[in-house]
């Protein structure tokens, strides 16, 4: 069954190897020249907190990257291509990006309604960042814009619901959702600095951008069960109009804080572009960050933060059937990394019900996991986390849910300079919303191209 998920990602693949691997055949100094790096390309641009699912983060990293398995198998003109970007940044302060993901993924066991034990997604997303206003400089001041697919490409569903939907599990794959199979905007916002240690955003934009740091949460290449990823334990929306504020006196050592107002109606399938909910109904997500990194003069880092949040009811995503219940909450999360070796624990305790994607189900989530970097020379990661959720009490009437354990492994492989792919393992025992079933097997493959 599985097959159906992962043919169309060893289709793409074994197109793309097919266009370049004269490249990659050839042994010449123009192949050679073809293999440069520009790693940590754009000059100047200052990643403001590093968190994998920000936008400029993904600017940044649409370069070619070093350590791939296939370091030479590289699109004709890759070279030229990013000249031409980092001459529009140097002259006229822009940045632009191109990417494609995909998931595909197994379930052992589904609830008996349920119609699929197969979920295929696609994501496909155009970003820029244009900085008009004194760029480098302590006022620098820019819009950021994103725009994106997401959704089926097949009769499959999509992954987002292998969660309660079909698996019966408290926890999703949120991120791989769908638009309504459209796109649609998900970010453009106004982002100012206020001398380089303070800055904010307005505009339509997602919280988990800026908030709740982990270097392994980006459900495109790295962990796909939502408490690593998403955290949807976290009551927080989707995009939607909002405001958020970052303060870090200094960039790579030491405090720093970040404030979130999120309007909790933000519904990018069903409303698209639409501010006016943040504004007549007042129904918000508000958030803040405190938290510590030392890193040290090899790069590496170690990172605490504390989480507080409180999340308004909401009128979208059908209010008045799904849990719909303001409550607020804490998290702590902390990362050690020991060389190639990083250690990652956290516990969120919730009070709200249902959150802004109405699939906040649990009153506390416990994680912990360990993560080997570069493993064999090869850029990316594997890592291995365990996760127990305890749903909140009562949350569906007559019903009374079981605690849920569970791991999700991945290996995150730097295929091309400018690919991945990451195959996954998921395993949940004691699916909170499904009693008939005591282990559900999730294996999955995703695949992503950042140009």
């Amino acid at each position: 069954m599985i097959g159906r998920g992962v043919l169309l990602p060893a289709a793409f693949l074994a197109i793309n190897l097919g266009q370049v691997v004269p490249a990659f055949a050839q042994s010449n100094p123009e192949a050679e020249r073809a293999n440069q790096v520009f790693d940590g390309a754009y000059e100047g641009a200052d990643d403001q907190d590093d968190d994998p699912t920000d936008i400029e983060t993904d600017l940044d990293e649409s370069f070619a990257k070093p350590g791939a398995i296939f370091p030479n198998v590289t699109l004709p003109g890759r070279l030229q291509y990013e000249a031409f970007k980092e001459r529009l940044w140097e002259n006229y302060g822009l940045r632009f990006a191109f990417s494609y993901q995909q998931l595909s993924q197994y379930a052992s066991a589904r609830l008996p309604f349920a119609t699929s034990d197969v979920a295929l997604g696609g994501w496909g997303a155009a970003e820029l960042f244009w900085t008009p206003i004194d760029r480098g400089g302590d006022f620098e001041g820019g819009v950021g814009f994103s725009y994106a697919y997401r959704g089926q490409i097949s009769g499959d569903p999509v992954p987002a619901v292998f969660g309660a939907t079909v698996l019966g599990s408290i926890w999703s794959n949120y991120e791989w959702t769908s638009w309504d199979n459209g796109a649609r905007v998900e970010n453009l916002f106004w982002e100012q600095w206020i001398t380089r240690s303070f800055n904010f955003r307005v505009g339509n934009q997602g919280a988990q951008a800026v908030y709740n740091f982990s270097r392994f949460k980006d459900a495109r290449t790295s962990f796909t069960a939502s408490p690593f990823a998403f955290q949807e334990q976290i009551p927080y929306p989707t995009f939607g109009f909002g405001v958020a504020t970052t303060w870090r006196p200094n960039q790579t050592t030491g405090p720093y804080v970040v404030g979130t107002i999120n309007d909790m109606n933000g519904d990018p399938a069903a409303l698209g572009l639409n501010w006016n909910t943040f504004f007549d109904e007042r129904q918000y997500f508000y958030g803040a960050e405190f938290g510590y990194r030392w890193t040290r003069p090899n790069g590496e880092f170690d990172h605490i933060h504390i989480d507080l949040f409180y999340a308004d009811e909401r009128i979208t995503r059908d209010p008045n059937v799904l849990p719909n219940e303001a409550g607020g909450g804490f998290r702590i999360y902390g990362e050690k990394q020991m060389g190639n070796v990083v250690a990652f624990a956290g516990f969120t305790h919730n009070t709200a019900r249902g959150g802004g994607i109405s699939t906040t189900f649990a009153e506390n989530t416990l994680t912990g996991g360990l993560a080997y970097l570069n493993p064999f020379g090869i850029r990316g990661e594997a890592a291995f986390g365990t996760v127990w959720s305890e749903p909140l009490e009562d949350l569906f009437p007559g019903f009374e849910a079981r605690d849920q354990y569970g791991f999700d492994a991945y290996w995150r492989i730097q295929l091309t300079p400018n690919s991945t792919v990451t195959p996954g393992l998921q395993v949940v025992f004691d699916p909170s919303f499904n009693p008939a079933e005591d282990v559900i097997v999730i294996p999955a493959f995703k695949f992503r191209v950042n140009l």
